[in-house]
């Protein structure tokens, strides 16, 4: 590079990023068109942002021109000066860098919010540090660091050959500043943040080399798309790599016949080389050590490079692999070191987990070829999961619950056999837990790229198979189907038998058509079994469901497909090709309560057994009419209600609610209901003028749609009956003086008819009722502020058991579905710094020794199905098993004013703390002890399920209920039948010393 450019300008580059600024503000004005001086645009003559489509396009022509995302090329001086490249053109202006100018097209799809064609350079550190600093777009522009590796240069795929665009020392030097202000910044210190600092390291060119593994796969599709007959070794790198790929490439060189391809395929055995060199690691610690300042870390990084070198077997050797990249980790993140000692240990990790890769890739080999024992196996999967966590893809927490699993079934000689599946089970979260914890960090840059390129979706597959994980689920996946072996519980899928990749939710057996999601604005099948993306809180009712993405097991929609007996497994992503592939047939899904799963072809074997594949659901819902009383109007106080007024004059919500607050005052915030007699004195008016009640209306149509013999017009005809009565209650005169009795009521229970923030709850009288739960199907509106913004909230609630996804539920499961009455609770607003769901029982294996705990950061915690903290916690002994970490990237919280805003989740490892627990212990104790919830038929009381929050460590309480499970789907006799070996195993042992069965 020519020019003059010096460090001691750094601080002072604010002016030169104002000048390209100037230059976007002056494209903007071009595209204005011409204008009068001091004449401002007209709102109709605002330019239109370019479309999706149009942007897609313009990338793509950047790929293949000379000078892709640039115009010309200039120097950007220091005092914001822009010349053209003329030697030492800055040289009076402070200083400066040269650089390609970016293009019209650029400049406007930047102006959409995506930093396209980011210049390293450019970066200014300070503008990422801190609690306030661009840390989301510091994660876009890593996303396009991807991009530049995984797509052949991305944007810049033909700009790297148009000289002056793009200068490696000054991307190289910017880069090396913004991570040593990053490790030198509080915020960035923390061990949350851990992840994304080393990722940065990893992605940006501090030392301009590029990633062995990433550059093996890159040149691997490069060949493949040139010679088809590459395709089946492209494969293979990509998901099954080992060391004797190397030899696999040069075969393949020796007997190539396009002279094209020589170079490529060099490389590519270069690379590989590279990957599965012997003495790479312990190479690149001395030379980080030799050439490391402070004493100490001289004497760490060479101690490590000593002890990887006396290793005296291959597998003493991932093993220290694996303790040195923890160590580091655990020096990194004391926060006692220079930002160049820190950044050093983070080189020094990378190149472990490298280390790691290679050494696990000749073991897997080894074991392919020899027999090895179960507990040597349990041994490389320890090692391999300390190197996950010493790379900043598990927690601390994480790790330490990994190694417990895998310690006590080292420690037992002869473990039992259940007991060996169920703790090879529990490893078999290590994949998802290291995909969450990438997701947390990159799920919404990546949501937003992949409207500019679909590409984008291979970052987290992409990393996670450069890491240590890529062997650490190979040699699970063996461990498992050795298990699966041993117990006979292997699942099947279309006639194949596999120990993994399946994890059911919910038990249930299902017959219908496999489907993927329908097109926006299209009805769900409600007999179709469907491939989702992920489960939403939106969902209404199918007969299966299979989902790559399962949310927690606490949340609404789960508590209500297992209320009704709907089957439900989550689908790893190496399975998803092989269902998708019989989309269109009929198929049956069984989940049994033990855990096995068997997806199968439909045929005439399952008619005996699945029936005409509706669902075990139990009796229609039926509220105890006797009790209802609709004549009382009277707005009461939420702490005045008690249980026994559920199906009432209020539904459960609020007179459980009231039960909570008449125990624990302190733990339930101010509440006012509307009782049920409101809104049947509000549907007792007509419908249209001098026509019938709107109540007898609906009875009517009710009984016609139940006429419609076709099941799509009746569907249709639902819609618009549900469609009127919706627009009905929105503009219905309000009855009587209610408007006047709620004003005084709010002013009684809130202070103020306007209030500082309420929740507007629906609490209907066919919810948690034996049978059915209805969880989360109604309207709440969060954080209501204002006299007629409440109406109109109640408006809203009152309308939403009208909803057709609300209908589907629970209507069509009732014989007189008309009388659906939801009165309303309105609840002040508690701004929870965390939130989540409490069961008084092991979901999964309905122990009431052990409780189900789901919890996020915010409002709403684990209901809507947010990647939440999920724990089973042991009642007496407190002791706590992680199923999995909050990584939801957001969190809810009350808007003043009035509302919810989103904001970016902290993703700590660790959200309740031990004392939250504690309390949520006690708590599930007390519930029982006191009776709050009644006792059913058998006299056996319910498993609780009980919403809560916690405010600077102060408990509040949302809603109790009782669990509702469907208990034909847990007794079906198939399903039984499925779980029969686990009792037959009962008391066998597994002999470690010896090796799986194959």
């Amino acid at each position: 590079m020519s020019g003059l450019v010096t460090s001691t300008l750094v601080p002072a580059r604010r002016p030169r990023r104002a000048a390209i600024r100037v230059a976007v503000v002056a494209l903007a004005l071009l595209l204005l068109g011409s204008m009068l001086p001091g004449e401002a645009p007209r709102a109709d003559e605002a330019p239109a942002a370019p479309s999706l489509a149009e942007m897609r396009d313009w990338i793509e022509s950047m790929k293949t021109t000379s000078r892709g995302p640039f115009t010309r090329i200039r120097w950007f001086c220091e005092d914001g000066t822009i010349l053209p490249p003329e030697p030492y053109a800055c040289r009076d202006h402070g200083g400066g860098i040269q650089h390609g100018e970016w293009s019209e097209h650029t400049q406007a799809i930047r102006a959409q919010g995506y930093p396209l064609a980011t210049l390293l350079a450019e970066l200014e550190p300070a503008d990422y540090l801190g609690p306030d600093g661009q840390h989301e777009r510091l994660r876009q522009i890593l996303v396009e660091r991807f991009l530049v590796r995984a797509d052949d240069g991305w944007v810049f795929r033909r700009a790297r050959y148009y000289r002056g665009a793009i200068q490696l020392e000054d991307e190289t030097r910017q880069s090396r500043e913004l991570l040593l202000a990053l490790a030198d910044d509080p915020w960035w210190q923390a061990p949350d943040r851990f992840l994304l600092l080393r990722e940065a390291v990893r992605l940006l060119p501090v030392d301009g080399d590029h990633p062995a593994a990433t550059r093996a796969r890159d040149l691997a599709i490069e060949i493949a798309e040139a010679d088809p007959g590459f395709q089946d070794l492209r494969i293979k790198l990509h998901g099954m790599p080992d060391a004797g790929d190397i030899q696999r490439v040069h075969d393949y060189a020796k007997a190539n016949r396009d002279p094209a391809l020589d170079a490529p395929l060099a490389e590519l055995a270069q690379a590989l080389e590279t990957l599965y060199a012997p003495r790479a690691a312990i190479e690149r610690l001395r030379a980080l050590g030799e050439r490391a300042s402070e004493d100490d870390l001289r004497r760490v990084l060479l101690e490590a490079a000593d002890r990887l070198e006396r290793s005296a077997s291959v597998t003493d050797r991932l093993v220290e692999t694996g303790q040195i990249a923890g160590a580091l980790r655990e020096r990194i993140e004391t926060n006692t070191r220079s930002p160049e000692a820190t950044l050093r240990l983070l080189k020094a990790s990378l190149a472990l987990e490298q280390e790691g890769f290679a050494v696990a890739s000749r073991l897997i080999e080894r074991n392919a070829d020899t027999a090895v024992s179960r507990r040597e196996q349990l041994t490389w999967l320890r090692a391999l999961g300390e190197s996950l966590y010493g790379a900043g893809l598990l927690s601390a927490r994480q790790w330490r619950h990994l190694a417990t699993a895998i310690d006590g079934l080292l420690e037992d000689p002869a473990p039992d056999a259940s007991r060996y599946a169920t703790e090879l089970a529990y490893l078999a979260r290590v994949p998802g837990w290291a995909q969450r914890a990438l997701g947390f960090h990159f799920d919404r840059a990546i949501e937003r790229w992949a409207d500019l390129t679909p590409m984008v979706g291979h970052l987290i597959p992409d990393r996670l198979r450069d890491s240590p994980l890529l062997f650490y689920s190979r040699l699970l996946d063996g461990l498992r189907d050795d298990a699966g072996r041993l117990t006979d519980t292997r699942h099947r899928l279309f006639g194949a038998s596999l120990a993994t990749g399946l994890r059911p939710l919910n038990p249930g057996l299902a017959r219908g058509v496999l489907r993927q999601p329908p097109a926006d604005g299209e009805p769900f099948d409600n007999q179709g079994i469907y491939l989702l993306a992920e489960t939403t809180a939106t969902l209404p009712p199918v007969a299966g469901i299979l989902t790559r993405g399962e949310g927690n097991s606490l949340s609404h929609v789960q508590l209500l497909a297992r209320n009704l007996g709907i089957p439900n497994v989550v689908v790893e992503d190496g399975l998803v090709e092989r269902i998708e592939d019989h989309v269109g047939e009929r198929v049956v899904l069984a989940v049994s309560p033990g855990g096995r799963v068997e997806l199968a072809l439909d045929g005439p074997r399952w008619q005996p057994i699945a029936g005409d594949g509706e669902p075990a659901t139990d009796p229609p819902i039926e509220p105890d009419w006797d009790k209802l009383d609709l004549d009382t109007t009277a707005l009461r106080r939420l702490h005045d209600l008690r249980a026994d007024d559920s199906g009432r004059q209020v539904g459960p919500k609020a007179a459980n609610l009231g039960e909570l607050a008449h125990h624990y005052p302190e733990q339930v915030s101010a509440g006012l209901a509307i009782p049920f007699g409101v809104f049947r004195e509000l549907i007792e008016q007509p419908i249209e003028p001098d026509g019938p009640s709107t109540l007898d209306w609906l009875a009517g149509e009710y009984r016609q749609l139940r006429q419609i013999e076709d099941v799509a017009a009746r569907e249709r005809a639902t819609a618009e009956v549900l469609e009127r009565m919706r627009r009905w209650l929105a503009t219905a005169e309000l009855p009587g003086d209610f408007r006047e009795r709620l004003r005084e009521r709010l002013i009684e229970s809130f202070g103020s008819a306007d209030t500082t923030g309420v929740f507007v709850r629906s609490d209907t009288n066919v919810e948690d009722l034996p049978g059915f739960t209805g969880a989360g199907l109604n309207r709440t509106v969060a954080n209501v502020v204002g006299f007629e913004a409440i109406i109109e909230a109640i408006r809203e609630v009152w309308a939403s058991p009208f909803t057709e996804r609300a209908h589907a539920w629970r209507q069509a499961h009732m014989q007189t579905p008309e009388h659906v009455y939801p009165a309303v609770l309105l609840q002040a607003t508690v701004p929870v710094d965390k939130s989540g769901v409490l069961v008084t029982a092991d979901l999964d294996t309905g122990d009431r020794q052990w409780l189900s705990i789901a919890a996020s950061e915010g409002l709403g915690g684990a209901v809507d199905g947010q990647a939440a903290e999920e724990l089973r916690v042991h009642r007496d002994s407190g002791a706590v098993r992680l199923l999995s970490q909050a990584t939801a990237p957001t969190r809810l919280a009350p808007r003043p004013g009035g509302g919810i805003q989103r904001l970016a989740a902290e993703g700590p490892s660790t959200l309740l703390s031990s004392a939250e627990i504690d309390r949520l212990r006690a708590l599930a104790d007390d519930v029982e002890a006191r009776g709050l919830l009644a006792a059913d038929t058998n006299g056996d009381r319910p498993v609780a399920d009980i919403e809560f929050g916690f405010l600077d460590g102060r408990l509040a309480l949302f809603q109790i209920r009782p669990l509702v499970e469907n208990r034909r789907a847990r007794a079906d006799a198939y399903l039984v039948a499925l779980d029969r070996p686990l009792l037959d195993i009962a008391g066998e042992s597994v002999n470690l010393s010896r090796s799986p069965r194959r």
